[in-house]
């Protein structure tokens, strides 16, 4: 085979590489902040630090929970938030139960917490190695709006409006991996959820038709909901008994971290390295 031909075949399975891998790599970087896994993971950790949502509007209140593995006579988890420049927000000392768990909320209406952008949340019960630690984001103007539902999806933020009866909406997420709208909300009696999610965000689809989305309310599968389409967004209304603080939308289409171009991109600039290579006669393999 000769020369140009090895790096034409490199060129293309780089390129096949890169479009295959992307997507999967983004579904693995997903990580929820808002208490989703926690289960999972809480009695593998020697701390473990979560909050009740992934986005926030200021002023706000954080719920931050959290559990220790190995319990220790007497001794506190160590609490420390820094802000966005790198300026200690506050520090504080939390209690632990006989069960190992862990909660405090933080205030954010004070002017420590008045820049736009990521809070690292770290909490540490005695060693240095036992620690951990969670970011949320936090947008003093309000980065959606009152009436609508700020969701994360890899490392962005989707607005999607709302209106709810009988309930208040605390948060949101896009769970990539099961491609999937979850929202949390504190319902104080019956009710019901409309979401006009944008079909960039999360759709459901069956070759090129529109199919329904599986809904479930508490981890139950509900039926019946309605729906209002347009080319641009479905809005799903959602009824729910009082009790119910969760709700999740499934569907077949999810917004990726890396969309198609961002690929496109990096396929291209490891064709042209190739290229620049082949031009200069660096060969990848030696020659024997």
């Amino acid at each position: 085979m000769s020369t140009h031909k090895e790096y034409a075949l490199i060129a293309i399975l780089a390129t096949a590489a890169v479009m295959g891998a992307i997507p999967a790599f983004a579904a693995d970087e997903l990580a929820c902040p808002d208490c989703v896994g926690r289960e999972d993971t809480e009695n593998l950790l020697p701390i473990s630090v979560w909050t009740d949502k992934a986005v926030y509007n200021q002023p706000s209140t954080i719920q931050v929970g959290g559990h220790v593995k190995d319990l220790r006579p007497n001794l506190d988890v160590t609490l420390k938030v820094v802000g966005p420049t790198g300026n200690i927000v506050k520090v504080d000392q939390i209690m632990v139960d006989d069960n190992g768990d862990f909660e405090t909320t933080l205030d954010t209406s004070s002017l420590l917490w008045t820049k736009n952008g990521v809070y690292t949340i770290s909490v540490q019960y005695g060693k240095i190695g036992r620690s951990n630690e969670v970011q949320v984001e936090l947008f003093a103007g309000g980065v959606c709006g009152e009436s609508s539902l700020a969701v994360k999806a890899g490392m962005e933020t989707y607005c999607i409006p709302y209106s709810v009866t009988g309930a208040t909406v605390k948060g949101g997420t896009i769970d990539m991996k099961s491609k999937s709208l979850i929202v949390q909300i504190d319902s104080e009696s019956d009710g019901d959820l409309t979401l006009n999610i944008p079909r960039s965000v999360l759709d459901s689809k069956s070759g090129s038709q529109d199919s329904r989305f599986f809904v479930l309310v508490n981890g139950e599968e509900q039926d019946i909901y309605s729906e209002e389409k347009t080319d641009d967004t479905r809005s799903v209304t959602i009824q729910f008994e009082s009790g119910v603080d969760e709700i999740e939308i499934i569907g077949t289409n999810v917004i990726p971290e890396f969309g198609a171009i961002a690929a496109l991109v990096l396929a291209v600039a490891i064709i042209s390295i190739i290229a620049l290579s082949a031009k200069t006669r660096l060969r990848l393999m030696p020659k024997y």
